[in-house]
């Protein structure tokens, strides 16, 4: 099967897809493609990370951690027992 025979069942498959998030994860996707830049990692999400946006998202998570925002052990232990 050729580019653009291949190109025209993506398309008409594409056009059936009815979930946004869907269709957003492939705009990103695409962007990033066209960019040439690599992604590195993905999100818990499915949303993919250059080497810059994971860098940026451990660098805020580092500050939420020294702004005290996280949960111990020991709390998440007490929560899990009325689960």
């Amino acid at each position: 099967m050729d580019l653009a025979a291949r190109k025209n069942i993506f398309k008409e498959r594409f056009d059936q897809i009815k979930d946004i998030d869907l269709i957003q994860r492939f705009e990103e996707f695409l962007e990033l493609q066209l960019s040439n830049k690599k992604i590195v990692a993905y999100t818990v999400q499915g949303e993919a990370l250059t080497k810059e946006m994971y860098v940026e998202k451990v660098q805020d998570t580092l500050k939420s951690v020294k702004n005290g925002n996280f949960t111990t052990v020991e709390d998440l232990e007490k929560e899990s027992e009325n689960w």
